[in-house]
């Protein structure tokens, strides 16, 4: 009876394997990190949609103003009133893990903002794309802004509505409809710019939190 030999692999063999992963990693690897890049987008735009949501439901919960602020270097902060009797007219940065966690990912910005008409709520939603042909779609840069814009998510649910332009450093966007009618967020495609043309604002310096006292305050 014939035996068979069975050759394994020799450890010149297995380093030329090894240097061919080695290399076919290195190749790849651009793309992979660009891929990751291009997630943080719309990552970034699905937790902006689920922030509008959520401060909308505390909006409701608690009968209390949420307030979404985005300043001229594109930056987004969120906001609650200290009290609505005592002071309505001081925002202060809830203490809850979720408004103070980033929404914008690192290379991602707000570039856009427009604001919409407002008017009644559509009788019947068809489908969850509403829409306003009425306007067309030109968003003012947000270094343009004389002054933050505020977006204030009142107890009843509504809010104002407008576009956002969200932007990240490969030149890749994201346009977000926020429907304050019936308070829903719209994610689309939105034109893509060369990476050197996507010129981030510069960052504006941290504002101080305005203290809240309630012995402050009290009648």
């Amino acid at each position: 009876m014939r035996r068979t030999v069975r050759r394994g692999f020799t450890l010149l063999e297995v380093l030329m394997v090894t240097a061919l992963l080695a290399l076919l990693a290195a190749l790849a690897w651009p793309d992979f990190h660009t891929a990751a890049r291009g997630e943080q987008l719309r990552e970034s735009g699905q937790r902006f949609r689920a922030l509008v949501a959520m401060c909308r439901a505390e909006a409701m919960n608690e009968t209390v103003r949420y307030r979404l602020k985005i300043r001229p270097d594109g930056s987004l902060h969120v906001l609650r009133q200290a009290d609505p009797l005592l002071a309505p007219h001081l925002y202060i940065t809830p203490r809850v893990d979720w408004a103070r966690t980033a929404v914008l990912l690192e290379d991602v910005w707000i570039e856009g903002v427009q604001l919409l008409p407002e008017g009644p709520p559509p009788i019947r939603i068809i489908d969850e794309r509403l829409q306003f042909p009425e306007s067309e779609i030109l968003p003012t840069p947000v270094q343009e802004l004389e002054q933050a814009l505020l977006i204030d998510l009142d107890p009843d649910g509504t809010f104002p509505s407008l576009r956002l332009v969200l932007r990240d450093a490969q030149g890749r966007a994201l346009l977000l409809t926020l429907d304050g009618r019936v308070g829903r967020v719209l994610v689309d495609d939105w034109p893509a710019i060369l990476p050197e043309d996507a010129l981030r604002p510069e960052p504006l310096e941290k504002e101080e939190e305005p203290e809240f006292k309630r012995e402050d305050y009290a009648w």
